[in-house]
């Protein structure tokens, strides 16, 4: 097996990762991960700066998982309070601004758009969601923060701002947007990705956008050593790391952006949205390509309305689209079989995952050995849920 380049992000990466997920499986498995790893570093024919690298991660990644295991009363557990302080006073405004113009349905569902505050939905409309498989748009994630980006990318163009002044007014608006929003994982990972990816580009004039990935899921595990294990890191970054692996083969068979994204993004994730939620949305592709351009336009006048305190009057646009799109996730929440009940292990999602890397474009492996390989480890995977 040959991988296209050598991306020294992604191996730290996975070190990172290998590193935790042993030391929470028991203490002897973290002993032997790490002469394994130390075997490994020794022995093989890297750079001598990476081996360095990859040992001082290492030792940095373990000792933040040893003080958050002694020192954190639930590490498991990330939480914010959106009524306390500044961001308390900003968000009781915005559902109240948005209420002038909106039905209460829908300033709850703007709101949720807005800043990712799923406690004021009704039972029903999250579960509606759900089953139509748009549940990603009531998280603020990567779709939101790009769309924001974006739209102040855009508004700094016409303005005729210096492209390398562009991260810098930027950044500090990304970062107010994610303090609103409670800096959940989702968020950390779309803003850091955002920054890291426009200063690379800009003053490195290189992104990468696999590494970019890479050194996101880094430094969050090393602050929030539990990540690993929560469902909102892992649905994130699988969504990312699915359109890496698969859009670009996708867009080829299919030439649609919308097609090729959702599909790309389905393949990323569907391990850990059938682990976590024990079921796959059948409706979904028909639901994100028709449903969330006319989410998206909510999202931009709903931000403008918010933002400029003046501009209310555009939200008597959002209402309708807002009706239209409550209703065809109510009716797609009735049909009995939207959503095909699947549940499976640990194991399975390794399984999913090894086969899916052997068959992306990173790995160069001979046809007549990559793709018999491929079935046989795709047929262990079914084999594990049908178990």
């Amino acid at each position: 097996m040959k991988l296209c380049n050598f991306r020294p992000l992604c191996w730290l990466a996975l070190i990172v990762i290998l590193a935790i997920g042993s030391a929470m499986l028991a203490w002897w498995c973290a002993v032997i991960f790490a002469i394994i790893l130390l075997n490994l570093l020794l022995w093989t024919k890297l750079p001598r700066e990476f081996k360095i690298v990859a040992i001082c991660v290492y030792v940095l990644v373990m000792l933040s998982y040893l003080l958050t295991t002694c020192f954190v009363s639930n590490p498991y557990y990330l939480s914010y309070n959106p009524d306390e302080g500044l961001r308390g006073v900003i968000l009781r405004y915005a559902r109240w601004y948005l209420s002038l113009f909106l039905s209460e349905e829908n300033t709850d569902l703007v709101y949720t758009m807005l800043f990712g505050d799923k406690s004021v939905l009704t039972f029903g409309v999250r579960y509606d969601f759900t089953v139509a498989g748009m549940a990603h748009i009531l998280v603020v994630s990567g779709l939101h923060v790009s769309a924001l980006f974006g739209a102040i990318g855009t508004l700094l163009r016409w303005c005729r701002v210096p492209k390398r002044a562009h991260l810098w007014i930027i950044a500090p608006v990304l970062c107010f947007y994610g303090y609103l929003c409670g800096w959940q994982y989702s968020i950390i990972r779309a803003v850091m990705m955002c920054l890291i990816y426009s200063f690379a580009k800009h003053h490195l004039h290189i992104a990468d956008s696999l590494s970019v990935l890479s050194l996101t899921a880094i430094i969050i595990l090393i602050i929030y050593p539990y990540a690993l294990v929560s469902a909102s890191f892992l649905l994130s970054f699988s969504c990312v790391l699915g359109i890496h692996l698969w859009y670009q083969t996708i867009f080829k068979v299919l030439p649609s952006n919308a097609v090729a994204m959702y599909v790309a993004v389905t393949l990323g994730s569907f391990p850990f949205v059938v682990y976590f939620f024990g079921s796959v949305p059948l409706l979904g592709l028909i639901a994100n390509v028709v449903l969330v351009p006319l989410l998206m336009f909510a999202f931009y006048l709903s931000m403008l309305a918010v933002g400029t305190f003046i501009c209310g009057v555009v939200m008597w646009l959002v209402e309708p689209v807002l009706n239209l799109v409550i209703w065809v996730t109510s009716a797609i929440g009735e049909i009995p079989w939207a959503t095909l009940p699947i549940t499976h292990g640990v194991t399975a999602i390794i399984v999913y995952y090894l086969a899916t890397l052997l068959l992306s474009r990173f790995v160069f492996v001979k046809p007549q050995i990559k793709y018999p390989l491929a079935v046989v480890m795709f047929t262990c995977y079914l084999t594990l849920i049908m178990l």
